[in-house]
């Protein structure tokens, strides 16, 4: 899956992916598990009451996952040839 990432930002000048954007796009599916572990949204969700604490860690996982696939995709030779 990172190869045919970094293939598609390869590309960036035809479909304007670079490799951050590509990271964007694809590190909540990659990283589901994540995302979901600690953000458990559709318990007793209140904004008034504790509920904006639980926004904070659902972005703060996602900025999470974006970290790691742009970490993965930059890395990639490094870690993977």
């Amino acid at each position: 899956v990172l190869k045919m990432m970094i293939a598609v930002a390869s590309h960036k000048s035809e479909n304007r992916m670079s490799a951050p954007a590509v990271a964007a796009c694809m590190a909540p599916l990659l990283l589901r598990p994540l995302l979901a572990g600690d953000c458990e949204l559709e318990d007793a969700f209140d904004i008034g009451h504790g509920g904006s604490a639980q926004l904070m860690a659902a972005a703060a996982a996602a900025n999470h996952a974006h970290a790691i696939i742009a970490t993965l995709l930059d890395e990639y030779d490094g870690i993977f040839e």
